[in-house]
């Protein structure tokens, strides 16, 4: 069983899922909750960021795995011969995974939507190193002008906006804010986890 697998494809589906639960479906249904202020706003804010994540990943990953993210797009494809029964099992279990991992970082880095066990530090170090390797994994990939525009809202938006070391020194150095040290060992980590990505999932 599973002889015949591509499992580069198979890992695409799990990190492609984790990235839209993480960015793109937490953030809408975190913005949803919100109850302050506009509510219309956070919505339409967080299925901006859902839209523009699945954009970016179709971008990135479609060419590796076809993107599927969801078990309705993979069971139609088996349905069709397109697919085969182990590769099917794979792709879904892989999407289950990337699921879960998903929604478990979220509320471990956001303490208001669980009983996180991170400490502020920890949370900023996950935050940075999740979203660079998103940024870093895009980039690095397409040159798109929109997806590179999709990925910059995306980082932005949901608050994982901390992708650039050499931005938060010139900060640190130039207005003498307090120094971010988790924040640029994040983004450092992140980037050589985007790098491996590129390198040993996304190219063939």
């Amino acid at each position: 069983m599973f002889e015949n697998t591509n499992w580069k494809a198979v890992s695409a589906e799990i990190m492609g899922t984790f990235f839209l639960v993480f960015f793109g479906v937490s953030s809408l249904t975190h913005n949803a909750g919100v109850s302050e202020g506009d509510g219309t706003l956070h919505i339409l804010i967080g299925l901006t960021t859902l839209t523009l994540t699945l954009f970016v990943l179709v971008h990135i990953l479609g060419p590796v795995s076809g993107c599927h993210l969801n078990p309705v797009i993979t069971i139609p494809t088996y349905l069709s011969d397109k697919m085969d029964r182990d590769t099917t099992v794979a792709y879904i279990g892989g999407q289950i995974v990337g699921a879960c991992l998903g929604f478990y970082l979220f509320d471990l880095i956001n303490p208001g939507t669980s009983d996180s066990i991170l400490d502020g530090d920890s949370a900023l170090l996950l935050a940075a190193m999740v979203g660079t390797t998103f940024f870093v994994t895009s980039l690095l990939t397409s040159q798109d002008p929109g997806s590179i525009a999709a990925t910059l809202f995306i980082v932005s938006s949901t608050a994982f906006g901390d992708v650039n070391p050499g931005v938060s020194l010139g900060n640190m150095i130039a207005t003498d804010v307090e120094f971010m040290f988790f924040g640029i060992v994040g983004s450092l980590i992140g980037c050589i986890i985007g790098w491996g990505i590129k390198e040993n999932i996304i190219d063939q």
